[in-house]
């Protein structure tokens, strides 16, 4: 039997500020996921160089923390069946001009003139990153099992 897993998904700046938290939580709902926890979050540098810790080091990542700080964020746990996948997918190829119609990036992500990559949202791409990720947005949350 196939256990329900959790996982992570950030509304990104650019996703707050084009106003596309409700149709992103519309789609988590309309595929049966369920929301466990929701909220809005000023992220720290802190935070985001723990998020990121993979990245801190690579020429792009100041660019990547100006992006994350622009504004609020809005955080969101997710469980269900093969949830991870499931949400990833949906979230649709990182760069937003390859990512498909239909897809959450291909649908509301653009590129923009000052070349940061602004792709709407973050999913977490397995059950490791789903769990540490939670753990730094999320630090509250307490997982069950179910």
């Amino acid at each position: 039997m196939v256990k329900d897993e959790y996982t992570l998904v950030l509304v990104k700046p650019d996703g707050v500020k084009t106003r596309h938290i409700g149709e992103i939580i519309t789609r988590i709902e309309r595929k049966g996921y369920k929301i466990e926890a929701l909220k809005m979050i000023q992220p720290t540098e802190e935070l985001l160089r723990q998020h990121y810790a993979d990245k801190v080091d690579k020429p792009f990542f100041p660019e990547l923390l100006e992006y994350m700080t622009e504004g609020p964020i809005v955080g969101i746990v997710v469980s269900g069946t093969n949830v991870i996948k499931a949400i990833h997918n949906m979230a649709g190829a990182t760069n937003p001009v390859e990512a498909e119609w239909g897809t959450i990036r291909g649908d509301y992500g653009r590129e923009w003139p000052d070349g940061n990559l602004r792709n709407i949202v973050h999913t977490s791409d397995e059950p490791s990153s789903a769990t540490k990720e939670i753990k730094i947005w999320f630090p509250e949350f307490e997982f069950t099992q179910g």
